[in-house]
């Protein structure tokens, strides 16, 4: 009787201890799984970037701070943010369920833009360094201008300057220029002159300054400014054009020309398969311009014959027309020349008369190495002339005691301008 009490007590203690335990260890458990949820619930670097970089003026969206991409977010209503000045910004991020505190980093890595010019000035009025400037762009809209070390201007003349552009974060561009010095100031503006009427194929590509020549009586190299804004490649006809140049003391010229589009009759692949088949010809290996330019002048004196021809303005169909056909007028004859020469490697350009109301004349002019040299293919009644390798003092000659049978007109062809 007594040994069976003192099991039963022993029995039922075991159980006691047992459901504590068990007891235990479902709250441990518990305990563990709501840390563990904490943790994942209140750190969620897994799911969001903490900080987000961006240069300043940039675009950002609150989804650029979600890890999974495949997920929505928006910024909160209370977030304040802008990338147009460099600091650091809090972000809310809301991402349904969740909103999360972020940062967002504006940075500013990117150097002003600087442009800048020369310029002439007295002692009397010595510039600043603002003066210098033609343009200074950053994304963050301030920019300080200065010189990088102090202009000295005890003597005339043209002295080197280095200006420089800080923005607000301390990014600096510095850009080389000069500073021409005079004892008086220059009222006499630049001069353009050159090809200021050009003849364009459509749809093609065309160099608006080619063949314009700025001159000055200070400055040197003068940058020349086109307005095409009315040239429209696509579309035959005459447009506009406007040329301007400015010395650095704002003195200005203005030109205008004139632009004129047309179809395209025949392709310059055409032409150049015409003319190869000449240069294969009369072309032999070793030969130098010199000799090439002789070659051609002496195959188109020999195989182009005299007739008037309508063609004007489109080189490509002059010299298919003269290449097919083997005849054609002065247009011709030069729209070969230009075709063969051109094909051989040879540098040329063109060139015409003052037209009057009963006389037009085109030519080219060649530089084989020793300087521009007039190149006339059309045959003459005076059968004394040749028109091969011409010098200018030569030619203009000529031109004087045969009705100025080659006026051309200087300030278009500065070729031979001293």
């Amino acid at each position: 009787m007594g040994t069976t009490g003192i099991s039963y007590r022993h029995k039922y203690k075991r159980k006691r201890r047992n459901r504590l335990l068990i007891f235990i260890g479902v709250v441990a458990i518990f305990l563990t799984c709501a840390g563990v949820g904490a943790y994942f619930y209140y750190d969620y670097s897994h799911r969001v970037y903490e900080a987000c970089v961006i240069e300043l003026g940039g675009e950002i969206e609150a989804k650029d701070f979600l890890k999974d991409e495949s997920k929505k977010a928006t910024f909160t209503p209370d977030t304040k943010i802008t990338t147009e000045k460099a600091g650091t910004y809090r972000v809310g991020i809301y991402s349904d369920p969740f909103t999360y505190d972020c940062e967002l980093q504006v940075q500013d890595t990117v150097a002003p833009e600087l442009s800048v010019k020369s310029i002439t000035r007295t002692k009397e009025e010595i510039p600043e360094a603002e003066d210098f400037v033609v343009s200074a762009e950053d994304a963050s809209g301030e920019v300080k201008i200065s010189f990088e070390n102090p202009v000295s201007v005890s003597e005339y003349g043209v002295i080197p300057v280095k200006i420089v552009a800080e923005d607000a974060s301390g990014n600096k561009t510095t850009a080389e220029t000069t500073l021409n010095l005079v004892e008086e100031y220059d009222i006499v503006p630049p001069v353009i002159e050159g090809q200021l009427n050009k003849t364009v194929y459509m749809g093609q590509g065309i160099s608006f300054k080619n063949g314009i020549v700025v001159t000055d009586n200070v400055d040197k190299n003068i940058e020349i400014q086109v307005d095409s804004s009315h040239v429209n490649m696509d579309v035959p006809g005459e447009y506009p054009i406007i040329y301007t140049a400015t010395d650095s003391m704002g003195n200005m010229d203005l030109a205008e020309g004139t632009i004129t589009v047309i179809e395209v009759l025949y392709s310059e692949d055409q032409v150049y398969e015409l003319a190869d088949e000449v240069l294969a010809e009369i072309i032999k290996p070793g030969m130098s311009d010199y000799d090439k330019a002789h070659a051609i002048y002496v195959w188109i004196q020999g195989h182009i014959g005299y007739s008037e021809s309508t063609d004007r303005g489109d080189w490509l169909k002059g010299a298919y027309d003269g290449l097919k056909n083997r005849h054609g007028d002065c247009y011709n004859y030069f729209a070969v020349g230009k075709a063969l020469l051109t094909r051989a490697g040879v540098k040329n350009e063109d060139i015409e008369i003052i037209p009057t109301a009963t006389r037009h004349h085109f030519w080219s002019v060649i530089d084989c190495g020793e300087g521009w040299r007039h190149f006339d293919c059309t045959p003459r009644t005076d059968k004394t002339f040749k028109g091969f390798y011409v010098t200018d003092e030569d030619l203009m000659a000529y031109s004087s005691e045969h009705y100025r049978s080659h006026n051309y007109d200087r300030e278009v062809y500065t070729y031979f301008n001293e």
